[in-house]
């Protein structure tokens, strides 16, 4: 049964404090810890979110899309977008919907060097949807890479970041290096569905094409709106899969797709390789 933020929260206490014990007051101390809905400077007492932050932000609790995992009607089985689109990832998983007071924090974290909330978005996202991402076994996170030149402009790709946190989560390991943003796209979010596929031509490569040597991939974003960039992902990755020859004697790969929601998602495919 999945809790109430309040009682994860919560739950996460002892953790927390074990985690305080072995280290991390110093680096505490030089960037106090900050509550990724409001921004406040957190005291030693609160873990995450501050008091007034915990009750509001809201888990998806109810019914999700099969696909994407985005909220959908109790009498639904797909959401409008992936009742009409064919994805190339197999399934994806998102703790929260992309609203709100979450909406605000994510953009803080995307464009206003805010890393450090990114060890509460792992941890929620461990939390609501660990359990089924480690069901698909993935062996490896890959963040979804921003274009160098972007990257050198923010400073940081956030997904790397929040990857690296969920990795630490899940105990896996994390390679950011195994795909390169080739092409220096325009921003999805001022593109409409069939522009954001188009946008995405071409704009990945594997960095070292032939030597693919992972059959379950889980990757990692902050933001599914259409999915459109994890099917350019998936596609590739596949592509390259079927190119080189990779079987599977198991018939269980799969690449993986997370993202944090709708913020924070996450997708699977079924196939000789699968993305989850």
């Amino acid at each position: 049964m999945r809790l109430h933020p309040a009682e994860w929260i919560r739950e996460s206490a002892g953790y927390m404090k074990e985690k305080n014990k072995t280290g991390n007051w110093l680096l505490n101390a030089v960037y106090p810890r900050r509550c990724p809905i409001c921004d406040g400077l957190l005291s030693r007492e609160e873990l995450y979110l501050c008091r007034n932050c915990v009750e509001k932000i809201h888990p998806i609790l109810g019914a999700r899309c099969k696909k994407c995992g985005k909220p959908v009607g109790s009498e639904e089985e797909f959401c409008r977008d992936c009742s009409r689109t064919r994805h190339s990832f197999d399934r994806g998983f998102a703790p929260y919907g992309y609203h709100g007071e979450l909406e605000a924090s994510l953009m803080r974290f995307k464009y206003h060097e805010r890393q450090e909330y990114a060890g509460f978005y792992a941890h929620a996202a461990f939390f609501y949807v660990g359990k089924q991402i480690q069901r698909r076994n993935p062996e490896v996170l890959v963040p979804v890479p921003l274009h160098p030149a972007r990257q050198r402009q923010r400073g940081y790709n956030q997904a790397e970041v929040f990857a690296e946190k969920l990795a630490e989560e899940m105990e896996l390991p994390m390679n950011a290096r195994l795909i390169r943003r080739v092409k220096k796209t325009k921003r999805q979010k001022e593109l409409g569905p069939a522009e954001r596929r188009k946008n995405l031509e071409g704009a990945f490569a594997l960095a070292k094409p032939g030597q693919m040597k992972y059959c379950r991939i889980l990757l990692v974003d902050d933001i599914y709106t259409t999915g459109s960039t994890v099917d350019a992902i998936a596609s590739l990755l596949k592509s390259e899969w079927s190119r080189t020859g990779g079987f599977c004697l198991c018939g269980n790969c799969k690449i993986v797709c997370e993202y944090f929601e709708n913020s924070f998602p996450i997708s699977e495919t079924y196939g000789k390789i699968n993305i989850i």
